[in-house]
């Protein structure tokens, strides 16, 4: 197969103590030397060899990395160096995936007042009503509305105590509930619309009713009154929904108790707020399905074959490598210098089975001396975008998912470069679904760390071969001699 590749190339070199710029237009066939066009610009004593590389042949498995999916405490710093809260969502359902098996999701928090310090329910409070609301905010399962059934999803009270020191992971025990003390249940017709938010009236009103009367008015006579709360949905095969449980100017996530008092009507709200403890359990059963073997440990075991999987939230990732890539680079004869123009990993999916969607943001991980992701100052240790610090975890390389073409591509230039040039000690990636949030000059974040609220799958093609299907690294680079 032919290409025609129309690149410029900056090249910094230090012959004789000088810096050259060389730029060079090179067009040129696959199966062909590379054109010597733009030759006649380079200076005399300066030798260079362009060339592309598509050869190396990646090795793929499947492994689970499960072990460090924060679903509580979730914080990240913007370019304005200020915290950002993340933990926003929760995730409650049972969904069946005929690839990645069954997944049930709940979430348990603590319920806080939308005030600060105490307040007072005036003289003579009396109960009215009360209601909890949801913010529906998607859902992850099948997307084929033949197959969609009804679901109820659950408000139960805690009988055990959320711990705010706590860091809770996705794999975290679950917080013991009391089924005997139901608060609301929220019904999810098959193939209706879900509205953006979702009230029902307060099933036990005498919960409502115990807290005007006891005058409950802090965070902490709230706390001792209620440990929190668990929703939970039934035990059938559905969709996993996701609820964006953070306060509004004019929505919430909670209960909202109304009552009147000698003066006047008025209400208050008990929500999910920003920094009272929070966090979503994920469990995975995968039996029956290609990756059955991945166990519930992390590292445990790896699945090989011309198929391999990624999928956000539940830390189902691809290993991937490239025996023979660091020897390529690192490898020069005396007196040459590799210089990288460009490297592109591009990974092909397979759609066979239209359950769910496509992960839309993923990232390359490193790994460590111990074959496990590698992290700096707790935070996973992504390939960095070109031309920046490739050292931090700030700026990943992102790849978005190309629904188009149904593939990933990933851009390692300046990585491969800092490898060829011994900075940078290349072991096996692990793909997998963007943890980042993405920082803009401005202030500004954007989409958020998929890992921690998202179910979204993929299915990567390796299949050596078939030239179609195996995965691709492509090297554009040029020998300096």
């Amino acid at each position: 197969m032919k290409a025609t590749i129309i690149f410029i190339m900056n090249l910094l070199t230090k012959k004789s103590g000088l810096l050259f710029l060389l730029a060079a237009l090179i067009i040129f066939s696959c199966k062909k030397e590379p054109s010597r066009i733009g030759y006649s610009l380079q200076p005399p004593d300066l030798q260079t060899d362009l060339k592309f590389n598509d050869s190396l042949i990646a090795q793929t498995s499947t492994v689970l990395v499960n072990d460090s999916i924060v679903t509580s405490k979730i914080v990240t710093v913007n370019s304005s160096n200020t915290s950002v809260l993340t933990n926003v969502y929760g995730l409650v359902g049972q969904s069946k995936d005929p690839v990645f098996g069954r997944i049930t999701a709940k979430t348990f928090g603590q319920l806080r007042y939308n005030r600060a310090g105490s307040f007072g329910f005036g003289n003579n409070p009396v109960f009215d009503s009360a209601v909890f609301s949801l913010l529906p905010s998607g859902y992850f399962g099948d997307t084929t509305s033949a197959s969609r059934v009804d679901q109820t999803i659950s408000v139960y009270q805690l009988s055990g105590t959320l711990d705010s020191a706590a860091v809770y992971k996705a794999t975290s025990p679950e917080i013991p509930y009391d089924l005997g003390k139901k608060l609301a249940t929220f019904n999810f017709p098959a193939n209706k619309s879900v509205p953006s938010s979702y009230t029902v009236r307060l099933l036990d009103e005498q919960f409502a009713k115990g807290i005007i009367e006891n005058g409950i008015t802090s965070d902490a006579a709230l706390l001792n009154y209620c440990k929190g709360v668990a929703l939970v949905a039934e035990n059938k095969d559905a969709v996993v929904r996701r609820f964006y449980l953070a306060p509004g100017s004019t929505t919430f996530s909670g209960i909202r108790i109304y009552y009147h008092n000698d003066q006047t009507y008025s209400s208050v709200t008990l929500n999910f707020t920003y920094n009272n403890p929070k966090f979503y359990t994920i469990e995975a059963d995968r039996s029956g399905t290609p990756i059955a073997g991945l166990g519930n440990q992390s590292y445990g075991a790896a699945i090989t074959g011309n198929l391999s999987y990624a999928q956000a939230g539940t830390g189902v990732m691809t290993k991937l490598s490239f025996p023979g890539l660091e020897s390529f680079l690192t490898e020069m004869k005396e007196g040459e210098q590799i210089i990288i123009n460009k490297a592109e990993i591009v990974i092909k999916t397979d759609q066979t089975n239209s359950f769910g969607y496509p992960i839309p943001r993923m990232n390359l991980y490193q790994t460590g001396e111990n074959g496990k992701m590698l992290k700096l100052n707790n935070i996973s240790a992504a390939v960095q975008a070109n031309g920046v610090y490739q050292y931090g975890t700030e700026n990943p390389a992102n790849s978005y998912f190309d629904y188009v073409n149904k593939l990933y591509k990933f851009s390692i230039g300046s990585y491969l470069q800092a490898v060829a040039d011994k900075k940078i000690v290349l072991r096996p990636f692990l793909v997998g679904a963007s943890e980042t949030i993405l920082k803009y000059n401005d202030g500004t974040v954007e989409g958020g760390p998929l890992n921690f609220y998202s179910l979204d799958r993929s299915v990567l093609k390796n299949d050596p071969s078939i030239e179609a299907d195996r995965i691709k690294l492509n090297i554009y680079y040029t020998i300096v001699k």
